[in-house]
C-alpha cells in the first residue's frame, strides 16, 4: 500500500476517534450549560425577531427579509427547546429551571408565530410586539436567575 494511502487511513481513524470523543464529551455536559446555552441561544433569537419586526413595522425592511428572520429565529427557538427538554436533572431547583425556560421558550415560538401569521395576512404585526417582549422578559428573568444559582454553586 503506498505511503500517502497509510497516511490517509491513520488521519481518517484520529479524526473519527475525536469525533467520538466530542459526542461522548457533550453529552456529559450538565444541566446549567446546557440551559445558559439555551437561555443565551432564545435571547439572541428573540432579539432578531423583535429587530425584524420593528423593521417591518417601520417599512424599512423587505418583508421576504422579515419572514427568513423569523423563520431563523423560531428555528433557534425550537432548537433551543428541544435541548432543555432531552435534559435529565437531578435537582429541584434544575427541574424548575428546565420548566420554566421551555415556557419561556414556547412564549418566544408563540409571538414569532403570531407575527410570521401577520407577515401572512393573518392578525396584526403590531399585536407580536407584546408576545415577544413577554418572552424576553422572561429570558431575561431565567438569566438573571441562572446567573445567581451559578454563583451558590461556587
Amino acid at each position: 500500500m503506498p505511503e500517502s494511502r497509510r497516511g490517509g487511513s491513520a488521519r481518517a481513524r484520529a479524526l473519527a476517534s475525536l469525533l467520538a470523543l466530542i459526542v461522548v464529551l457533550s453529552g456529559c455536559s450538565s444541566p446549567a450549560s446546557t440551559f445558559d446555552q439555551a437561555i443565551g441561544q432564545g435571547i439572541a433569537a428573540i432579539e432578531t425577531a423583535r429587530i425584524a419586526v420593528d423593521q417591518q413595522l417601520d417599512d424599512r425592511i423587505f418583508p421576504t427579509t422579515t419572514i427568513t428572520a423569523l423563520g431563523d429565529a423560531r428555528r433557534e427557538l425550537v432548537d433551543a427547546s428541544m435541548s432543555v427538554s432531552e435534559t435529565d436533572t437531578s435537582t429541584e431547583s434544575d427541574a424548575a429551571l428546565r420548566t420554566d425556560l421551555l415556557e419561556a421558550l414556547a412564549l418566544g415560538v408563540t409571538g414569532i408565530n403570531q407575527a410570521r401569521d401577520a407577515m401572512g395576512g393573518t392578525g396584526s404585526l403590531e399585536e407580536a410586539v407584546p408576545a415577544l417582549e413577554r418572552a424576553s422578559d422572561a429570558l431575561d428573568a431565567l438569566e438573571e436567575r441562572a446567573s445567581a444559582a451559578e454563583g451558590g454553586r461556587r
